[in-house]
């Protein structure tokens, strides 16, 4: 009777073991394990998209043609006889804004220099007091001029560059505007002084003239 109890017990453990073994808990392990496998493989397969944004040129990306002069690339040169420097438009959306460009930053390059003039001598005055004129600049200080376009990204924009060269003669020039307007302050600071002193003269004669007047009064009336 009792080796039928426990053989029954045995195989009631037996059934049980294989009942447990076909709950679907039982497969969740190799479940997960198949979903990993896919995460690496997913991470490791290269993206079709990915392909397709490298194949597409940066929009800050610049490709200039093989024909544009290497004097652009050249720094700032002061030997102290010539003072020389390159002004470039960079990429424009046109050829006028470009040419608009350069103009406004020439004049800045050549007020820098006259800046670094007026700071040379022991007089203060302020920089923008200089006239310049823009097309005395392109007539008398440029000596290169190039126009061409240069690549951004997908995009075909266009770029100006001058080389502008400061001779003897024409810082002379600037030398010259200098010290005609320090002439003009001096004069102007002069002047002010003069109509000051003037002022006080009219305005003690008008005093004094008011004060002799009340003082003939009361002797009249006596």
């Amino acid at each position: 009777m009792q080796s039928q109890q426990s053989e029954y017990r045995w195989v009631t453990v037996a059934i049980a073991m294989v009942l447990l073994g076909a709950l679907p808990g039982s497969g969740l392990s190799n479940s997960h394990r198949c979903f990993a496998d896919d995460e690496v493989k997913a991470e490791v397969e290269p993206k079709e998209n990915d392909t397709a944004e490298l194949s597409v040129a940066p929009l800050s990306h610049l490709i200039y043609p093989d024909d544009r002069p290497g004097w652009i690339d050249e720094p700032i040169a002061n030997d102290g006889k010539d003072y020389s420097l390159v002004v470039t438009s960079g990429p424009s959306s046109s050829i006028e804004e470009a040419d608009e460009l350069i103009g406004v930053y020439a004049r800045g390059a050549v007020q820098s220099y006259v800046d670094e003039l007026v700071s040379e001598q022991e007089w203060a005055t302020e920089p923008e007091m200089i006239p310049l004129d823009i097309n005395w600049i392109r007539d008398e200080l440029v000596v290169r001029r190039y126009e061409g376009v240069v690549q951004v990204g997908d995009e075909q924009q266009f770029e100006k560059a001058i080389l502008i060269r400061i001779e003897p003669d024409d810082k002379k020039v600037f030398e010259t505007a200098i010290a005609d307007m320090k002439l003009k302050e001096r004069l102007a600071a002069t002047g002010i002084v003069i109509l000051g002193g003037f002022s006080l003269l009219v305005g003690g004669s008008i005093v004094l003239g008011g004060l002799a007047s009340r003082q003939k009064q009361p002797t009249a009336a006596v």
